[in-house]
């Protein structure tokens, strides 16, 4: 069969920004739809889809399905369903079988629907600051997400290289802000990039002290700051923002694999503040997680 296409934007882009053995280590493809209701017909859309969430539950499936509803932009009250983690072989032998699992959404929630749009994103685990503990997408409550496309496939070192120094900036000046770096490998015009931005409430969208362009000039230096800022200027031919938001009554989480839950992060450790239980400059973060001995839900402080 002919892979030509898929070979060339996925060696393109993990060739450059995930080693292969992390490429094993971690499952970093993930398999999303955007669903749009017909006008009006949200809410039976979301009672039908429900039946289906069961309908996965009855067929004892042991992948996660989260669903968000997106509140911005064009794609305005539709809806993304995606399951994350996966090894492209997972796609071969699947928990459930994708055909049954199409036939039984369309014949619940498919009268309900305008419109479905699929496409396999992977994880780059190089570019992405994630919270420890957390190797891809969490159900945060909400999410800023940004879609660029490229200009070309030339541009796409170029573009790598300036989130790269982007990432290195938000660590040396510990600007407050956790990312989650995909590639669409296939499903919509490439090469194409998504920036997921965690947010724990509305509260967060508020802009930070510390402008992004800001930021960049105390990490790199005034030149470089704008040389990076010029790069994404030059490389993204078009981008778009866009706000999702969480909905755990429409998501599928098979029982006893509760994802961990991360709250708001706090300041790093200071010197002299002895209360605090990280090295100088980590910041401590408190988690909730499922102890797979117990099957509680305990506490645990990580330092990033």
């Amino acid at each position: 069969m002919r892979r030509t296409g898929i070979y060339l934007v996925v060696a393109s882009v993990l060739l450059l920004a995930l080693p292969v053995p992390a490429q094993e280590e971690l499952g970093v493809v993930a398999r999303v739809y955007f669903v749009k209701p017909k006008m009006g017909m949200a809410p039976q859309f979301e009672e039908a889809y429900r039946e289906h969430i069961a309908w996965h539950r009855a067929q004892g499936d042991s992948w996660t399905w989260n669903t968000w509803q997106i509140q911005t932009g064009e794609r305005f009250g539709q809806y993304m369903v995606g399951t994350f983690g996966h090894k492209w072989s997972d796609f071969d032998n699947p928990s459930v079988s994708l055909a049954e699992d199409e036939a039984h959404f369309y014949a619940t929630a498919g009268q309900y629907v305008e419109s479905v749009n699929s496409q396999l994103v992977v994880f780059l685990a190089n570019l992405s600051r994630p919270p420890e503990g957390f190797p891809g997408e969490g159900p945060w409550p909400l999410s800023v997400v940004l879609t660029f496309h490229l200009e070309g496939g030339a541009s796409i070192p170029k573009f790598l290289n300036a989130v790269g120094k982007t990432k290195a900036a938000i660590e040396k000046t510990n600007w407050p802000s956790w990312s989650f770096w995909y590639v669409i490998v296939s499903g919509t015009e490439q090469p194409a990039y998504v920036l997921s931005l965690p947010q724990e409430d509305w509260a967060d969208l508020a802009p930070a002290d510390l402008s992004f362009p800001a930021m960049l000039e105390k990490a790199h230096g005034r030149q470089d700051a704008q040389s990076i800022l010029n790069t994404f200027d030059k490389t993204i031919k078009r981008q778009y923002n866009e706000l999702f938001v969480h909905r755990p009554d429409l998501s599928y989480v098979p029982e006893g694999h509760e994802e961990v839950e991360v709250m708001r992060y706090p300041p790093p450790c200071e010197e002299g503040d002895k209360n605090c239980p990280c090295p100088l400059g980590k910041r401590p973060i408190p988690v909730k997680r499922l102890d797979p001995e117990t099957g509680n839900i305990v506490g645990d402080i990580v330092c990033e």
